[in-house]
């Protein structure tokens, strides 16, 4: 666990750990009632306590319930109320003897999907005495539950904020449209502040969204519409954003106590990121200042936070089997001021929607979706007037788009073709085909092509121009120089992507020197993306695969023409390679093997050459054999025609760790009649047990001698259910049989499950980190090592990672034992 060396503050604050894994391991969740009785809550326990004679301390209470099974979400007192989120509904509990803690057996009062990551999450009361719920984009199954004839959402949609009544009767979706906004809280203006997930699968792509702070207003919508379209922040109804953090993992959310704390803290936010490992504070001004954060590679899972009644902060920690603990952060030097009561007006002012902003709501609200005549005409007509404003022309090109449909998942039965219905158009294909007259089309075309030609450096302007265009599919020579003039003009590679794509939906005959824009951008943009140091996940090339598709069926020679440039050819475009059929792919791999600067050594492209059906030249396979980052490849290579010779490598490829290359080589090896021989240890210790099974096992064991060697050996810490280093033990002899069961407590490393196979990763400072993958992006790793802590490694720190061959569980469990204790052991671990 981190030391209070390790987590650093802001200016004015100190901070204090004041409990740990053996009180609060893996904790999801915290809240603290108006007496300071502090709850906190992880997979099977939910606690309460209170502050010790220590400072630095806390001492449980009562151990409340064994449950959730995953934990807590959304833990909310109200009076001698408390209620939980979590195994399948909200669940309420009151104090019945008057002890000031809640002791009833839980009631659900609610029934919804919980227990998933996108499912449904905080709980709070609201000033206007109505309970607010939080789900995430896993729940589109609970809109069933709104009965609210007044609601201003007849349609939801992804992730949701639903208003409940006090006695949980009359549900209405009151803002909708986020991904997995974790938790919220309430402002003092009627709305709702709440911090909203990334499309993290998306980085790199147009339209990924960062992580986003919102100030949401009833009937907002966040804009998630598909995995592939996310609305920008320009679009009509979406909420007002304080703040953007690009890449993270939203957790809690609290609005400042406004006491205690140094007072440039006292109006706005607070908001977690698990990712990286901070506590952030947005002003209602949009300044923004970071006010916990871990330090070097110090894990710092930050999940929910609550304030005490004075003022303090509590930050819990935990999250995917990560260790948990609690801290307290507090002012080194302490106001006095109280916190203020927290009041909503009974009618809230409403400010009205302006006449286009209606007319996107009412189109996108229809309960049937129909081509609307009059919103393209008025759309039109916005974008001709010169006196409209820049808000009035970009509410114009989003009626224009919703006026043929709106955008979003497209129908396979569309008859535009299944290439032109991929993801990758989401947010730049009408989910119907246009419909509209053809002067009616030419006429919207002319008026976006004039406001593209002002937009003057306006990058979210001309965007969202071009993709008015792309949506109205003209056939239209103008536009598609203009677009890709525009392309060329930008050096953005993400921009520059934005463009591409919208030019794979004008349906224009291409000449010589248009196919020539298209590869030239298809050659740049990867390897320009790879040169800024962005990142891409795995979206980046399914989406290119499937663009590369739809650019082949509007042009049949631009395949051929990408491959015979001489420019073609980095790592990075073997990403066009998925959309290529076997005769473009075998010419890409003997001009890679042809290449003037001699065979490619890039691990990338030499597994590419290496999948191949063609046999690669011995000279080129010893080569890669030679050099450690080539030999899979060389390995690979082997396996598509191996001879006698290959025996020995191919038995070192047979226990790879790379599930490819280790089938491949298997079937390899019985192809020249070699049978792949087991994995031997060659700890001594290791095959002295394994020579010992049949003694061991025919002993009869105690249980209870050997439920303390299991306390004594540690084996609790990685197998207790609460952490991620280990599975749990339980019913495991159901599973194994007992020589299985003793192979695998002698010998860990003889078979690793994937989910418990470690990762090495080496950082630029030279330190060899050993852990479990608890959490992976683009951004970087997030581990748990043998000793139960949590370690995080940035991606710009990172020189190389890769899959262990060992296991965390140590080879010498057993050192020093007898074969009696050794059977007690086991007598207790079959039991469990």
């Amino acid at each position: 666990m981190p030391s209070h060396a390790e987590i650093r503050v802001a200016d004015g604050l100190q901070i204090q750990l004041i409990a740990d894994q053996d009180q609060v391991p893996d904790c999801t969740n915290v809240t603290v009632d108006a007496r300071g009785t502090i709850y906190a809550s992880g997979p099977g326990y939910l606690r309460a306590f209170v502050q010790s004679d220590r400072e630095d301390s806390l001492s449980l209470v009562s151990e409340l319930i064994g449950r959730p099974k995953r934990g807590a979400h959304g833990l909310f007192c109200d009076g001698d109320d408390l209620y939980f989120v979590g195994d399948g509904g909200v669940w309420k509990m009151t104090d019945s003897d008057g002890d000031g803690l809640p002791d009833s057996e839980p009631i659900r009062v609610l029934a919804i999907k919980t227990g998933g990551e996108h499912d449904a999450h905080a709980l709070r009361k609201g000033p206007d005495g109505y309970f607010y719920l939080i789900a995430g984009n896993g729940t589109k199954g609970m809109f069933e539950l709104q009965n609210d004839p007044q609601s201003t959402i007849p349609n939801p949609r992804a992730g949701a904020i639903w208003r409940i009544s006090p006695d949980w009767s009359e549900r209405e979706v009151w803002a909708h449209g986020f991904r997995n906004a974790f938790d919220f809280d309430f402002a003092d203006d009627h709305s709702i502040v709440t911090f909203d997930s990334d499309g993290e699968r998306d980085v790199s792509l147009p339209w990924y969204r960062p992580t986003r702070v919102y100030r949401v207003k009833r009937g907002d919508d966040a804009g998630w519409v598909s995995r592939s379209w996310k609305r920008p922040n320009c679009d009509a109804e979406m909420p007002s954003v304080l703040a953007e953090f690009g890449r993270g993992s939203p957790t809690g959310v609290l609005r400042s106590p406004a006491q205690r704390l140094p007072s440039r803290l006292d109006r706005g936010t607070f908001v977690l990121d698990w990712t990286f490992g901070k506590v952030l504070f947005v002003g209602d001004d949009r300044q923004t200042e970071p006010v916990a954060w871990a330090t070097g590679n110090s894990g710092f899972a930050v999940t929910d936070i609550a304030a005490t009644p004075d003022g303090k902060l509590l930050v819990s920690v935990g999250g995917r089997g990560s260790r948990g603990s609690l801290y307290q952060i507090d002012a080194t030097d302490p106001r006095s001021k109280q916190k203020q009561d927290l009041k909503w007006p009974a009618k809230p002012k409403v400010i009205a929607a302006s006449a286009l902003k209606q007319a996107i709501v009412d189109l996108r609200r229809q309960a049937k979706r129909e081509l609307s005549l009059v919103a393209a005409q008025r759309a039109i007509t916005a974008l001709q007037n010169p006196e409209s404003t820049r808000r009035d022309q970009l509410d114009a090109a989003t009626l224009l788009i919703e006026s043929v449909g709106g955008l979003g998942p497209g129908d396979p039965r569309d008859p535009r073709g299944s290439q032109q219905v991929a993801a990758v158009f989401d947010g730049y294909r009408s989910v119907v085909r246009p419909n509209l007259p053809k002067p009616l089309i030419e006429r919207a075309t002319i008026a976006l092509l004039k406001r593209l030609k002002q937009s003057s450096g306006d990058l979210e302007f001309a965007n969202e121009m071009i993709r008015a265009i792309a949506v109205l599919e003209p056939e239209s020579l103008p536009a598609f120089k203009a677009v890709a003039a525009s392309m060329e003009h930008e050096s953005r590679p993400t921009e520059q992507l934005h463009r591409l794509i919208a030019l794979a939906r004008l349906p224009v005959p291409r000449d010589d020197e248009m196919t020539h824009q298209i590869t030239t951008a298809m050659v740049k943009i990867p390897i320009e993306l790879e040169a800024s140091g962005a990142h891409v996940d795995r979206n980046w090339t399914p989406r290119l695969v499937e663009l590369m598709l739809a650019l082949h069926r509007r042009d049949v020679l631009m395949p051929g023409r990408l491959v015979a440039r001489s420019d073609y050819g980095h790592p990075t475009h073997l990403v066009w390679t998925g959309a290529m059929d076997p005769e473009e792919l075998e010419r890409t791999r003997i001009k890679l093997l042809r290449s003037p600067s001699g065979p490619p050594t890039h691990p990338d492209l030499a597994r590419f050459i290496a999948l191949g059906n063609d046999a690669v030249p011995r000279p080129i396979i010893r080569k890669w054999l030679s050099d450690s980052s080539t030999r899979s490849a060389g390995q690979l290579a082997l396996c598509r025609y191996p001879v006698s010779s290959d025996a020995n490598e191919l038995i070192r490829a047979s226990r790879s760790v790379d599930p490819v290359l280790r089938k491949a080589a298997e079937k390899a090896l019985k192809r020249i009649g070699v049978e792949p021989p087991p994995r031997e240890s060659a700890n001594e210790s290791t095959l002295k047990w394994l020579a010992d099974t049949d003694d061991v096992l025919a002993l009869n064991g105690d249980s209870e001698r050997g439920k303390v060697l299991f306390r004594e050996r540690n084996c609790a810490t990685c197998h207790n259910g609460s952490t991620a280093l280990g599975p749990s033990l339980e019913g495991v002899a159901k599973r194994f049989q007992p020589p299985d069961l003793w192979r695998a407590t002698v010998d860990p490393s003889h078979t690793i499950p994937d989910r418990y196979r470690a990762k090495i990763v080496l950082t630029e400072d030279g330190e060899i980190i050993f852990g479990l993958k608890i959490y992976e992006s683009v951004d970087g790793m997030t581990l748990m090592n043998a000793q139960g802590k949590t370690v995080r490694i940035n991606a710009v720190d990172i020189v190389e990672k890769r899959d262990a061959e060992k296991s965390l569980m140590p080879d010498g469990l057993l050192l020093g034992l007898t074969k009696q204790q050794a059977a007690d052991l086991m007598s207790y671990v079959s039991e469990l």
